[in-house]
């Protein structure tokens, strides 16, 4: 179905490959499906495909996979809800600074003579392209393993501190990305006076609670608890028999 996407052999020796596929995290059977994804849509002229193909196609991977992620994990969310947070996943800024990340606008080709700066939405759709040729190469788990370790990772945190490095948004991301569900915070103990108040919050993923965490208001109090759950959470990936799927 893809043949009209593949190009000639004598690309294959680019020496470029190999350090694309260490910064994406995948081995490629056929080499070819990156080699297109890292073709701008500058190069037209010269005979060659583009990504644009492969940027379509990765950007309805991509969608899919997030909403099915939302989906299994934000089981009270509606469809707003949903659709709001799959927005803020998704972005193009979010894609565009995942780019510079893993360092692949280096990597990108475009026409001869068209010393192009890669734009936000050229990064952008430089990892919808390779999502779409990883997808191509190694079906929908090889897909799922890439959004799952490099995007939902990445994305924009959605607490209410906004801040990238809060342990809220980051045991959010967690939970979301290996679709444990949303974490629940509840407040189990409130001591002192007015003005020295104690706060003891309780967070829970699905039906375990995970930890517990002090602070001087439910926000800190709330964010403690979420560090302990994270790093419990960690502690037990890290004992487990590791699993991925086309990994380099």
């Amino acid at each position: 179905m893809e043949s009209a996407l593949l190009i000639e052999d004598d690309t294959m020796a680019d020496p470029n490959m190999k350090l694309a596929q260490k910064r994406l995290g995948y081995s490629f059977k056929e080499e070819r499906f990156l080699e297109i994804a890292l073709q701008h849509a500058s190069t037209k002229n010269e005979g060659v495909p583009t990504n644009e193909r492969l940027e379509f196609l990765g950007d309805a991977v991509l969608n899919l996979l997030v909403s099915w992620f939302l989906y299994e994990g934000m089981k009270d969310a509606d469809e707003g809800q949903l659709s709001q947070r799959r927005a803020q996943i998704v972005d193009t800024k979010s894609l565009a600074a995942l780019a510079l990340e893993l360092d692949l606008p280096s990597l990108l080709r475009t026409g001869k003579g068209q010393d192009l700066p890669a734009t936000e939405k050229m990064r952008a759709d430089l990892v919808e392209a390779c999502i779409g040729a990883i997808f191509l190469d190694g079906g929908i788990e090889a897909a799922q393993s890439f959004v799952l370790s490099k995007i939902l990772p990445h994305a924009s945190p959605t607490s209410e501190s906004g801040e990238a490095h809060d342990p809220k948004s980051k045991l959010q991301h967690y939970t979301l990305a290996k679709r444990l569900g949303l974490p629940k915070y509840r407040l189990i103990e409130a001591q002192g006076p007015g003005h020295d108040m104690r706060f003891l919050m309780e967070v829970s993923v699905g039906e375990r609670a995970l930890a517990k965490g002090k602070g001087t208001s439910k926000k800190i109090a709330s964010q403690n608890a979420a560090r302990e759950a994270l790093r419990l959470l960690l502690e037990e990936e890290e004992k487990e028999e590791p699993a991925g799927h086309g990994a380099g």
